[in-house]
């Protein structure tokens, strides 16, 4: 909810209102409390993690208390397991999303007490706060079948509890002391209890676990705490007459939790009654943040003022049909902020943002939705089901989604498998691809006029991923919207100019650049952050190469041969870690001496497939000091042994520093084949990339300085850094090469290979074999399946719908 509260807003502010003065974070040891102010210090050290403003949980506590030697004191097992929660949910996520069933529960040696020579335990277990039922032997001491264990009981065992778990778990036990059990037996009796001292009417503690499920595995298993992972039971000592509490605990005590899979009624029951499940939570939604706060806020909106609302809007779109519908949370939402005043509320309708995860219209067949998922793990949240719901029932079979996330793939159930999944995660994406993609989308929109596009992105941010220079999700969906609409009007005018708007000619005012601030303003992204998008080197030049094509052509159609590239570093001798390629220090083995430098290596990659590797050449990577040589020298081979490499289309030239990995030894190498030295023995860590398009680029050397190349904000690269790449024209004859690679005007045949080769569904071979034999072509044959899920009868009623003629190319 915070997230979502200062996302929205730039002059947005929170702020935490609680009854105590700002003290120092701590916990009781007697009670395994934590006061308001250690509790306020876990939620804001925990936003700060996971918003990724510190490293990690403790960081953000420390920099919440400003005293780094107090912290100590707020760290107990429970607490401690949830602060490191918010690490692994931020680097890793969740591990299990389904309701888990506690079967047994095995407490290994028996505790002793000073007062009495048994241990009476009643176990409580609390779901999200909510008392789970258990069997009366277990939780009340008048139970015929309740056990009470000695010191000469190796274990005491609770079993056949069935106790459906999910996400945040308590589970205690107490041991009932001698004067609560007197008092129980007085009151059953009718007799006034006797005047006892708190001490003898209290249980005592034993152990206390707190957990949530959605860090556990999935499925049955063991999870073993032993004592210092315990409240309470940490705190006691092996001797019982050391401690005020007079119990005592072996160090050898420890708890075993047998865990089982929740049976498909017993998960279906927490679905039906509504209870929070742990998907919930998985990764933070715009949607779930606006429910949360509007839920939680103090005003109730006015039934009269919802319906006058909801009157308004449906007045606004019968006169602007193209107008978005609002959700009823919005509505809701917007009337509590304003104090149920109507006017206002109005007002702060019309200037609130989208939320991020609703289905939003970007043109008259285009959609764009974004959800935070991660790992693989379908994205669940309330968000998503209405954005879902809201496609299904307006465009029913009409919708096709592009994945633009497509390397993260999930349980396309959802959408109906109707997803054609693009790879993205490789730097910037070249610009055949680009043109593929678009293409894609403008042949799908062609084959029936209510066909609907709709571009699916994932709103979650690894954090990991910023060090290899990777695209996020959002800035993915604006180049493919910028190009796509740049292209799309360009073919329309096209259509209606003929060749007076040709490749060509000047007069044609498409341009993409443009079309990402009309990305910005639909989408409610800020300036900064689109000028921030515009700034990255490769991206700049991705679209300003797709605006060249379309205005002008290519400047070249023939490979390029890369020979040699060499890094020069003009501040040769400075020892400056900011400045002069310092990515590793070692100690010269021969003069014993500290050295600073870099083990460089190049890779390059041609239409995404690696045509040169440093590594694969067989060429150890030297380790350059970075007091020597102003100049690092690559000499490039292509894979038959001849001098040079030859490409053609989109190039990725990467440089990298490489270090073998802590648990492998140089001298242990036998060599440096590709078999030895390799991905697999080395990380890499990024010195510099440059993308290009050989069709824009004049043959011959040319110089790159570092505004041109994408480096890491913090990389320790000279700031004045120039790459000079030798290259030549090839003398190899490509035909057709700007009409087939980067052409303006799509092929059917192509698109519909593409795809059928993307989409989530795999066409039956005999299924394709049946449809041939009734005359529908392979590659139309396999698509239709794919669009039916594999239904040959319904794949053949609409197999005409897709075509594999080229559309006619008006004007040219």
């Amino acid at each position: 909810m915070i997230r979502y509260w200062l996302k929205q807003d730039a002059l947005n502010i929170a702020v935490i209102l609680y009854q105590d003065g700002l003290g120092l974070p701590n916990v009781d040891m007697e009670t395994m409390t934590i006061n308001i102010e250690s509790r306020v210090a876990f939620l804001v050290s925990a936003y700060l993690a996971y918003s990724g403003e510190t490293k990690d949980a403790r960081e953000g506590l420390e920099r919440v208390v400003e005293l780094r030697d107090e912290c100590s004191s707020v760290f107990v097992p429970s607490l401690t397991l949830y602060y490191s929660y918010i690490d692994d949910i931020r680097l890793h996520g969740f591990s299990n999303t389904e309701p888990l069933m506690l079967d047994c529960i095995f407490v290994h040696t028996v505790p002793m007490f000073v007062d009495s020579g048994s241990c009476r335990p009643v176990l409580e277990v609390l779901c999200n706060g909510e008392k789970v039922e258990l069997k009366a032997q277990y939780t009340d001491i008048r139970d015929p079948k309740f056990t009470s264990f000695n010191s000469k009981d190796e274990i005491m065992v609770f079993e056949s509890l069935n106790a459906l778990l999910w996400g945040d778990v308590v589970i205690t036990c107490c041991h009932v002391r001698h004067g609560f059990v007197k008092q129980e037996a007085n009151r059953i009796n009718r007799q006034a209890p006797e005047k006892a001292r708190r001490s003898q009417l209290e249980k005592v503690p034993i152990f206390r676990i707190c957990f949530h499920t959605g860090f556990l595995s999935r499925g049955g298993q063991m999870q073993r705490l032993k004592k210092e992972d315990l409240d309470f039971a940490c705190e006691y000592s092996n001797n019982p007459a050391s401690h005020n509490n007079m119990v005592a605990l072996s160090s050898e005590f420890k708890v075993d939790l047998i865990l089982a899979p929740a049976s498909e009624e017993k998960s279906a029951e927490v679905q039906m009654e509504n209870r929070p499940g742990v998907e919930d939570f998985i990764f933070p939604s715009d949607f779930s943040g606006l429910i949360g706060m509007s839920e939680m806020h103090t005003v109730r909106p006015s039934n009269e003022y919802l319906f006058l609302l909801s009157e308004y809007l449906r007045l606004q779109r019968e006169q602007n049909p193209k107008r978005a519908d609002v959700n009823e949370k919005v509505r809701a939402w917007v009337l509590k902020r304003c104090n149920n005043r109507l006017d206002p509320a109005i007002s702060l309708l019309e200037k609130m943002p989208q939320l991020h995860d609703e289905l939003v219209r970007m043109e008259d067949r285009l959609y764009i939705m974004g959800f935070p998922w991660k790992y693989g793990k379908t994205p669940k949240n309330k968000g998503m089901e209405d954005a879902i719901r809201k496609l299904r029932e307006e465009m029913g079979e009409k919708f096709l989604v592009w994945n633009l996330s497509g390397e993260d793939k999930f349980d396309y159930s959802t959408l109906d498998h109707q997803v054609v999944s693009y790879d993205l995660d490789e730097s910037i994406p070249g610009l055949s691809l680009m043109l593929k993609l678009c293409h894609g989308m403008r042949y799908w929109l062609s084959l029936d006029k209510q066909h609907v596009v709709v571009l699916l992105y994932n709103e979650y941010e690894d954090l990991s991923k910023r060090r290899y220079m990777l695209l996020n999700g959002r800035t993915r969906a604006a180049l493919v919207y910028s190009c796509f609409k740049a292209l799309d009007q360009f073919n329309k005018d096209l259509e209606m100019f003929g060749s007076a708007m040709s490749p060509n000619n000047d007069a044609s005012r498409v341009s993409a650049q443009a079309a990402l601030d009309d990305f910005a303003m639909k989408r409610n992204i800020s300036r900064d952050e689109i000028d921030d998008m515009r700034t990255k080197p490769s991206f700049k030049r991705l679209v300003n190469d797709f605006d060249v094509n379309i205005k002008a052509g290519l400047f070249n159609t023939k490979p390029l041969v890369l020979h040699r590239l060499f890094l020069h570093r003009s501040n040769q001798g400075v020892q400056d870690t900011n400045s002069n390629l310092i990515f590793e220090v070692m100690v010269d083995a021969r003069t014993q001496r500290e050295v600073k430098g870099c083990r460089p290596i190049m890779e390059i990659h041609n239409n995404s497939n690696l045509v040169y590797s440093t590594l694969r050449a067989g060429i150890a990577p030297v380790f350059v000091d970075s007091r020597e040589g102003e100049v690092i020298k690559f000499h490039f081979t292509g894979s038959d042994g001849r001098a040079g490499v030859t490409v053609l289309g989109d190039v990725t030239i990467t440089c990298y520093h490489v270090v073998l990995k802590k648990d492998l030894l140089e001298e242990s190498l036998p060599g440096l084949g590709d078999a030895e030295y390799n991905d697999e023995t080395v990380d890499k860590d990024i010195i510099f990339r440059y993308t290009f398009n050989t069709g824009f680029v004049h043959p011959g050397p040319f110089r790159l300085h570092r505004s041109d190349l994408d480096i890491l904000p913090a990389a320790l690269v000279p700031p004045d850094m120039t790459v000079d790449v030798v290259a030549n024209e090839s003398s190899e004859v490509v035909d057709k090469f700007e009409e087939e690679e980067l052409s303006l005007i799509f092929r059917c045949d192509n698109c519909l290979q593409d795809l059928s080769a993307l989409h989530a569904i795999d066409p039956d071979p005999r299924l394709v074999e049946v449809l041939e034999e009734r005359d529908v072509p392979p590659k139309v044959a396999a698509f239709a399946l794919q669009r039916t899920n594999n239904d040959v009868e319904r794949a053949y009623q609409i197999h005409t719908l897709f075509k594999e003629e080229d559309e006619e190319e008006g004007g040219e």
